[in-house]
């Protein structure tokens, strides 16, 4: 099989107006794929269309080398969505085994598999509490424990770790790159720019449009410019010394650090020296951008009229 996902042309949305615009997508068997991009931009509705919730209003998709819905895709693909879609009345081991009953098993079979499952995802020893009563970590646990019911070849996921504490999250993400170990490809839908830097390879959306793909590395390249981090005494004053400097493109404060991206015939010491005259003192070292940064800068510079 050449691709797990593909679709060339795809239009989808609802009552007939589209939410997804002329979308060309490849997925590779095995891989993390990402789905990167604010709120609105299309990422929820491509999701359904790729596990047949939503039928296309145009183009061509192909999920397993089957249409989507098909019956072929029953057991190979499976879907957490947004919320989860557990039944918060159910136990945790009464949402498993119901799903487990979806998926055509039963008796020694069902209870074996809903074993490993607890075991795997974090939760033996939970079986009896409510899904209602389970903390967000635990319950996105859990969801991914029914997911994975059917031992599916495509896992599909919108935005699984959103609410979610720093730890659950790295927790999570360990869970899905041992899935991907066992053969199955993920697409993951996600707002946050940092949590797509795991997958790998990102498609960013907007309005309804695939505007790139690639791995984070190469989405984080820009060219014509560099990213220097700049640590100085009074931070918010030096932004305001740095926006004076020839070659200084565009001054963004992280934390402590002013984040600065310039021309990329500006060196370190050259800005260094360039502060020191203002009477700043600061240090400045050569940055490799992650992708958050690189949107940052991409929206700014179209802003400016300057960008991509």
């Amino acid at each position: 099989m050449s691709a797990a996902v593909l679709a060339r042309g795809l239009a989808a949305g609802y009552g007939g107006r589209a939410v997804v615009r002329d979308l060309a997508l490849e997925v590779a068997p095995g891989e993390i794929f990402g789905l990167a991009g604010p709120d609105g931009a299309g990422k929820s509705t491509l999701l359904r269309v790729l596990v047949g919730e939503l039928p296309p209003l145009a183009g061509e998709v192909r999920v397993l080398g089957a249409r989507p819905g098909s019956p072929a895709l029953r057991r190979a693909v499976a879907y957490m969505p947004a919320g989860y879609g557990l039944y918060p009345d159910l136990t945790v081991a009464e949402n498993l085994d119901f799903f487990a009953t979806l998926h055509g098993l039963g008796g020694a079979g069902r209870r074996a598999r809903r074993a490993a499952l607890l075991a795997r995802v974090g939760l033996a020893g939970v079986e009896g509490r409510r899904a209602g009563a389970l903390s967000g970590g635990m319950l996105q646990k859990l969801a991914l424990a029914c997911a994975l019911v059917g031992a599916p070849r495509l896992l599909v996921l919108d935005e699984p770790t959103m609410g979610v504490d720093p730890l659950s999250r790295r927790a999570f993400w360990a869970l899905l790159e041992s899935v991907r170990g066992e053969g199955a490809t993920v697409v993951v839908a996600t707002a946050s720019l940092e949590e797509a830097e795991r997958c790998d390879r990102v498609g960013l959306m907007r309005e309804g449009r695939l505007e790139a793909a690639g791995s984070p590395a190469e989405l984080a390249r820009v060219p014509g410019v560099r990213l220097l981090r700049v640590r100085a005494r009074a931070p918010r004053a030096a932004a305001g010394l740095l926006a004076g400097i020839a070659g200084v493109r565009a001054v963004f404060p992280v934390g402590a650090r002013l984040a600065v991206w310039a021309d990329e015939g500006l060196a370190p010491e050259a800005l260094r020296a360039a502060l020191a005259a203002r009477g700043e003192t600061a240090e400045v070292e050569p940055a490799r951008p992650g992708l958050h940064e690189a949107m940052l800068w991409r929206l700014a510079a179209e802003g400016a009229g300057d960008g991509p």
